[in-house]
């Protein structure tokens, strides 16, 4: 076990340090949180999109698109139009 933590009013707790740094967790992601079939959570970190994010990712689509259009070959790698590795 690397940490232990509390559970505060409103049901709130922190992340030990520790625990972010190992994952690399910053301020910018948000927690996905599941339950698995053995009653475990499950929780999954992902990055947090911005309004710019969003707008960049629609510039991509719609240039992908103006190509098409124009007849040009495509080859599309999903995961770096959305930025994630």
């Amino acid at each position: 076990m690397i940490a232990v933590t509390n559970i505060f009013g409103k049901n709130q707790t922190t992340i030990p340090k520790e625990i972010r740094q190992k994952l690399g967790l910053n301020s910018n992601m948000v927690i996905e949180w599941d339950i698995n079939s053995n009653n475990e959570a499950v929780l999954k970190f992902k990055k947090k999109y911005s309004e710019n994010d969003c707008d960049d990712f629609f510039d991509k689509l719609d240039k992908i698109n103006d190509d098409m259009d124009q007849g040009k070959k495509v080859i599309l790698d999903v995961k770096s139009v959305l930025k994630e590795e």
